[in-house]
């Protein structure tokens, strides 16, 4: 029982957590108007840092591949 728990919290965990990824990524690739990230549909966060400004950043949100709104 106490293994389960323990397997349980760390899926939970991993499926919870959002992955971000700056564009230009070699790992990324956009296949039939979906993009994918290391062979697997993309969710996340899709960053890229917008040059000369400070911390100004643009964010596009990815799920199984396709953009979402937030």
């Amino acid at each position: 029982m106490k293994k389960f728990l323990i397997i349980c919290t760390v899926l939970l965990f991993t499926a919870c957590t959002n992955k971000e990824v700056e564009m230009g990524d070699p790992n990324l690739e956009l296949k039939g108007g979906k993009l994918y990230y290391k062979e697997k549909l993309f969710t996340g966060t899709l960053t890229k840092k917008i040059p000369l400004t400070d911390k100004k950043i643009i964010e596009v949100p990815y799920k199984d591949g396709l953009i979402t709104v937030k």
